[in-house]
């Protein structure tokens, strides 16, 4: 027997298809739109949803609108790049046909019609990641790519090195096996930020740099906050860097918590490097999102922690010739890499912890060296 669709479906078989349409389904798309949504337009997304809950149509699952009635950035960015993501993106569809947004939530719709272009990563950007990787090692080397390693300056957190083009570059360490450094992650995640531990290093790096000398200053996780805080205990050390590089910065997701890291947010002379499943770095990422960023996504080849790793960032280049990745696949795209979205599907988007204390990046499953022989 022949089946017949009466008027009724058939229209609103059309009408969901119209919905879905005016939102991309590139993941990569998703994240970036939901990374930049502020706390302002989350709460608007929240109170449209909590509004309109009675007249949500049956196809959109209930846990998807209990998502979007409690929406997070960090939930809605792992909604977005879940495996299969479609029941969390026909509520998401729904609810902004529903309730006419404007802002943030519009850029979503003007999404669907452009190619993803992503966020560029230099060679500077990637050569500083490398660079800093030195800085976590005891025997660190004298000279690396073409850079000299200027030992006077050498502590339990900075490593300087310069280049015959008049560059210099600092780098800053993140945790180590050392209890001052949980001890500084502990005060991150309850109060923002950590000691002034290098501000006066800072200086001294500063003071004895030759005028003309061009100054860049990078760190990674815990090592952020350090260069953070000391600028914000004193100013002028900012004013005498050109750039501040910061890989994987640390934020509290606490909303009653002032993060240093928020208050440079657009500041475009601070870069952040962030992959938007690291709980370390988007659980309480600012209100605006950083000015001067590059995104990544779930970068799990080294474990569950993968996407807090510093060596995500130094290219597909960076790698000794006998590890057994090379970088050149996922790190293939720029930007968030499409196929390295969360594989445990909707059932695992969780909630924000209380904080997040930052176990660093030099654990002992790390043996990555990105020192290339051919360049000694």
């Amino acid at each position: 027997m022949p089946r017949y669709k009466t008027r009724g479906s058939n229209r609103r078989a059309r009408e969901r298809k119209r919905i879905r349409a005016q939102i991309p389904r590139d993941k990569r798309k998703l994240q970036r739109w939901a990374v930049r949504g502020t706390h302002a337009d989350y709460e608007k997304l929240r109170n449209a949803a909590a509004k309109h809950e009675a007249d949500k149509p049956s196809y959109i699952s209930n846990k998807a609108y209990r998502l979007l009635m409690n929406a997070e950035r960090s939930t809605m960015i792992e909604a977005a790049g879940a495996k299969e993501n479609h029941w969390f993106l026909d509520g998401l569809a729904w609810i902004i046909d529903k309730v006419p947004f404007g802002g943030w939530v519009k850029t979503l719709g003007q999404a669907a019609l452009k190619p993803f272009r992503g966020d560029s990563m230099t060679e500077v950007d990637e050569q500083y990641a490398r660079l800093l990787d030195q800085a976590y090692k005891e025997d660190r080397a004298a000279d690396f790519e073409h850079w000299e390693r200027q030992p006077e300056f050498d502590s339990n957190y900075i490593t300087v090195y310069d280049n015959q083009d008049g560059h210099r570059y600092v780098a800053v360490r993140g945790t180590k096996a050392d209890w001052q450094d949980v001890k500084q992650d502990v005060r991150i995640g309850l109060s923002g930020g950590s000691a002034n531990l290098i501000g006066d290093e800072l200086k001294r790096v500063l003071d004895h740099t030759e005028p003309g000398r061009h100054v860049d200053v990078g760190g990674h996780s815990l090592g952020t906050n350090l260069i953070l805080t000391a600028y914000d205990h004193d100013d002028s050390l900012q004013n005498r860097v050109h750039e501040t590089y910061l890989y994987n910065p640390t934020y509290t997701p606490t909303p009653f918590v002032k993060n240093i890291t928020e208050k440079f947010e657009k500041d475009d002379r601070v870069r952040y490097f962030i992959d938007l499943l690291d709980p370390v770095s988007v659980g309480g990422l600012g209100g605006m999102g950083p000015k001067n960023a590059v995104y990544r996504s779930g970068f799990k080849e080294l474990g569950p922690f993968g996407t807090h790793k510093l060596m995500q960032w130094g290219g597909a280049t960076g790698l000794h010739e006998h590890d057994a990745k090379p970088l050149a696949e996922p790190l293939k795209e720029e930007g968030v890499n499409q196929n390295a979205a969360v594989d445990s599907g909707p059932a695992d988007v969780g909630v924000e912890s209380d904080f997040v204390v930052d176990f660093g990046d030099n654990d002992q499953a790390w043996q990555v060296y990105w020192n290339q022989p051919d360049n000694h």
